[in-house]
């Protein structure tokens, strides 16, 4: 390709046209033989790529470039590089803009030299990281030769839990922080013993310790610890529910919506801020972290996921956060109805021993509502159900918006019987015995960890 400085030379030469033309077109010829002379002399440096082999979806990643310069003299390049269209360069010094126009850099003579930018992953799944793609000045600079490199990554990006975690002074953050090796003691009214102490009120007095009362001569009660080594079953709704992008927005924020004691959700930035995300993902985060707390409890978690179609079954087995991230970093969601007859009936057959079976999901859709309830409620007589339901804040905004005009009070009225709609669904699984969560989408991780620790507490598995 050539350069300015051949461009240049070219339209100079375009003036000597006007005194003579055969003079002008031997100066174009020898410009362009220069040119293609100098090409010739040009020899690429090499070039690889080095690039975590995980990461987490939001997370900001380094990537380096190295080039390495073998020859005599230095070598000015312009560098980019392919990238899956989910992978997105961050701005900033050598960042998106210089290396989507090529990022120049100057090599010395027999010297390796490193590039760094930092992208973000704003999906899910094993995204690719293709050829480097060189441009290098020839020694005279009349023309740039391009060339590649065939270098080939994956990037395994699994679903992050650190943007969730927004609320710093939660107890789940006091828990996790914790150091050492200890065994995790947690209190609850399972049947297993785990020490004596004394009675003070409202302590439950049937777990009054009788004969111990009887030889201290005053109350004595047991502590009971959380049942251990159940079983959980993860069933996530891969349908187009799932599918909607929704901000990181928690109890008392609406998007969009101020005033009345609802706060306006800042926008994402490019350089790391929060994201919308997929509802899916709220899902898998809160699914990640669960994971790593059943660890304490030494329960064993099984995976089902499904659409209109079984998509992946996995058998109970010791939480292992690990090995459940590469599964969970192969979801996708799907704009198809999900069949719920078939996934519960699916995991009433695959499941035997009673669990603990947590359903990700959102509640709109009149129809699949009652499909959901009727197959939640009738795997209620082997295992516990519990759902997840996750808000949409849009829906919940546009139904306390004020209305302007009669559009907005279109808006506003529809979106206010899809929200009436959802909340009968809601109240009509619990009277049928099922355990709801119903949470904005950025409380999904914590109060998902909540109930599962509150179930553990209270034996109700």
């Amino acid at each position: 390709m050539p350069t300015g400085r051949t461009l240049t030379l070219l339209g100079l030469t375009s003036l000597v046209f006007l005194v003579s033309t055969p003079a002008a077109l031997a100066a174009d010829a020898l410009i362009v033989l220069l040119a293609l002379i100098d090409g010739r002399r040009t020899r690429p440096p090499s070039a690889s790529r080095q690039v975590s082999r995980i990461s987490s979806l939001g997370a900001v990643t380094d990537v380096t470039v190295t080039v390495a310069n073998e020859s005599a003299r230095a070598l000015s390049l312009k560098l980019t590089d392919d990238l899956d269209p989910s992978l997105r360069r961050l701005a900033g010094p050598g960042g998106q803009d210089d290396w989507e126009d090529g990022f120049l850099v100057d090599v010395p003579a027999e010297s390796v030299l490193r590039c760094h930018y930092n992208l973000r992953p704003r999906a899910r799944g094993f995204l690719p990281l293709g050829a480097i793609h060189i441009r290098t000045r020839s020694p005279w600079g009349l023309v740039w030769h391009r060339s590649s490199v065939q270098a080939s990554d994956t990037l395994q990006v699994q679903p992050g839990v650190r943007d969730l975690l927004r609320d710093r002074g939660h107890a789940i953050h006091r828990r996790l922080r914790t150091p050492g090796p200890r065994r995790n003691r947690q209190w609850g009214d399972g049947r297993e013993f785990e020490s004596l102490r004394d009675y003070v009120e409202g302590d439950d007095p049937r777990t009054l310790d009788w004969k111990a009362s009887a030889k201290r001569r005053k109350y004595v009660v047991r502590n009971y610890e959380a049942e251990r080594s159940q079983n959980v079953i993860l069933a996530i709704d891969a349908g187009r529910h799932m599918r909607e992008r929704l901000p990181p927005v928690r109890a008392g924020e609406v998007a969009g919506a101020g005033g009345d004691g609802w706060r306006e959700v800042a926008p994402s930035d490019a350089q790391g801020g929060p994201l919308d995300r997929e509802r899916m993902d709220y899902a898998l985060g809160a699914c990640m972290m669960l994971a790593s707390r059943a660890q304490n409890f030494g329960d064993r978690i099984g995976v089902v996921v499904f659409d209109e179609h079984i998509r992946h079954v996995s058998p109970p087995r010791r939480a292992d956060p690990p090995s459940l991230a590469r599964t969970l970093a192969e979801v996708e969601t799907r704009l198809v109805e999900p069949n719920y007859p078939l996934a519960f009936a699916t995991l009433g057959r695959s499941f035997r021993k009673r669990s603990l079976v947590i359903l990700f999901c959102d509640i709109i859709d009149g129809s699949v509502s009652r499909a959901l309830v009727q197959s939640l409620a009738r795997i209620g007589r082997a295992h516990l159900p519990l759902a997840i339901a996750i808000q949409n804040p849009a829906l919940e905004a546009a139904a306390v918006r004020p209305a302007g005009d009669a559009v907005d009070a279109y808006h506003r009225a529809a979106a206010e019987e899809m929200v009436q709609a959802r909340s009968t669904t809601l109240q009509v699984m619990r009277h049928a015995g099922i355990l709801v969560v119903d949470t904005p989408p950025g409380d999904t991780l914590v109060r998902t960890l909540d109930k599962y620790v509150e179930i553990k507490e209270r034996g109700l598995l």
